[in-house]
């Protein structure tokens, strides 16, 4: 297969329509419960800021930080980089702020920025990499890197890191690189990244009068808690747990491999999907929703919660979710909550490891800028400047969960689930494993609702998926 063909196969997966969140990645769910125009907003250029990140604080900030260096050296004369990022207009204040700051350092380094939509991105970038004209620096979701990486557009970063004594490699977990390296290359730089764990509401554990979920929790019993807790109707009901599993990438880890199952074999070339053991724990997931209606439905998200995720209005006693939500929990006042690790089964303990990263052209004609400008966003100090909730370098976290609200114990749930069962093992990463999940889905949806029995459902997800697994091998 020639490199043409190849971009063309990326480009085609690439244009198949996404999940709302992919991957299970609910940053995503929430944008797509709650829309938010994405772009930079209006800013005064000498002084961005707004309400949620003042100008003042944000100078403050800057400069009580220290910045880190590289033996790469600044261009003689006036560049411009151009990065492109998936971004609110929230965030893009912050990252307006780190662009002013970062050219008082650097000035001969102008920066362009180009801000997409998430569930475009993707297929906007495959699709003008074929046409040979990239950003300098891009933003890559850790299930689409294996396609960029595939095509040759990303540059290999460890001679550049070899030029930066200070970089602090060990300071990134190992579970949140393999997403970005092949043929023992690194091509992509974590900027979040964190595990799911079980989040509880204590109010209504409290009106029950059920202990709290702690480390001996194992499925059986975050399954056995959940009917108990499960209450009222209509628009009322509080659910015992929000989401329905579904056959996202991570879902392994997630769900599968408590039990020995697994969603695809290792290197994303079988599906594994309706063997005996996933399959019992789809059963176990299925009884949860059709027998004790204790997670929503497909109809009671789209039409009585209208697509709001439900843990967060207060209308779920539990959720596993991703360490990144810790931002608005620890905002919203509506109701009291604490963190778990995952429950485990027969198996283990298991949480998927996921989160986003930065990378760099492999044509750029600005490879030194755009260093300079990755080390320093990526580094310790640029994770605390943006208040990242979930920052890959983990000596970030304390500081950020400091500024942010976030109680010290829950720091230590998160840090010890990343450093102690987090993986990225059985995660979908290759690039096939976009149609593999659009292709799944609705298939699974119809077993849900009744119309397809488990077993038959699950076969016709690997007879369905398996063609698709070739293109994996272009990885």
């Amino acid at each position: 297969m020639n490199r043409r063909q190849m971009l063309a196969l990326a480009v085609a997966a690439a244009t198949v329509p996404m999940l709302s969140a992919c991957a299970g990645d609910t940053r995503q769910q929430r944008q797509a419960a709650a829309p938010t125009k994405s772009g930079v907003p209006t800013l005064d250029p000498n002084r961005p800021g707004n309400d949620t990140w003042p100008f003042e604080e944000a100078e403050q900030l800057n400069n009580a930080l220290k910045w880190p260096t590289t033996q790469v050296a600044d261009p003689a004369s006036k560049v411009t980089l151009t990065v492109a990022i998936t971004a609110d207009v929230i965030a893009e204040v912050r990252n307006a702020q780190f662009d002013f700051f970062f050219h008082k350092r650097h000035p001969n380094i102008e920066i362009k920025r180009e801000t997409s939509q998430f569930d475009s991105y993707l297929t906007k970038y495959m699709a003008q990499a074929a046409g040979g004209s990239m950003p300098d620096v891009m933003y890559t979701h850790y299930s689409w890197a294996q396609n960029f990486i595939a095509n040759d557009i990303f540059q290999p970063l460890d001679e550049f890191i070899a030029k930066t004594p200070e970089f602090d490699k060990q300071d990134l977990p190992v579970n949140a690189l393999g997403y970005y390296e092949r043929d023992g290359k690194l091509f992509g730089l974590p900027t979040d990244m964190a595990p799911k764990l079980l989040f509880y509401n204590k109010d209504v554990f409290d009106k029950a009068g059920e202990k709290y979920p702690d480390e001996s929790w194992t499925v059986e019993k975050m399954m056995e808690v959940a009917r108990k807790l499960t209450s009222g109707s209509g628009a009322e009901k509080v659910y015992g747990f929000t989401p329905m599993l579904l056959p996202e990438p991570d879902i392994t880890p997630r769900a599968l491999a408590q039990y020995g199952g697994r969603y695809l074999n290792a290197d994303e070339s079988v599906s594994m999907i309706s063997q005996p053991e996933a399959q019992k724990v789809f059963g176990m997931w299925l009884d949860l929703l059709n027998k004790d209606k204790a997670v929503p439905s497909l109809a009671e998200l789209n039409q009585v919660l209208e697509k709001v995720e439900p843990f967060k209005v207060g209308h779920a006693a539990m959720t596993i979710n991703g360490a990144w939500i810790l931002t608005e929990l620890a905002k919203q006042t509506a109701f009291k909550w604490g963190v778990a690790p995952t429950p485990k089964g027969p198996k283990g303990r298991f949480t998927p490891v996921i989160g986003s990263a930065l990378a760099m052209y492999a044509k750029s004609p600005q490879k030194d800028a755009a260093w300079i400008y990755l080390n320093e966003y990526l580094s310790s100090t640029g994770q605390q400047f943006r208040r990242i909730s979930a920052p890959a370098r983990q000596s970030a976290w304390e500081p950020n969960a400091e500024a942010l609200g976030i109680p010290k114990d829950v720091v230590e749930t998160v840090k010890s689930a990343m450093k102690e069962y987090g993986t990225g093992d059985g995660v979908l990463k290759l690039p096939a494993n976009k149609k593999v999940v659009e292709t799944a889905k609705p298939i699974w949806e119809r077993v849900m609702i009744g119309k397809t029995d488990l077993a038959s459902g699950l076969k016709e997800i690997t007879d369905k998926i398996t063609p698709l697994l070739a293109e994996n091998k272009i990885a």
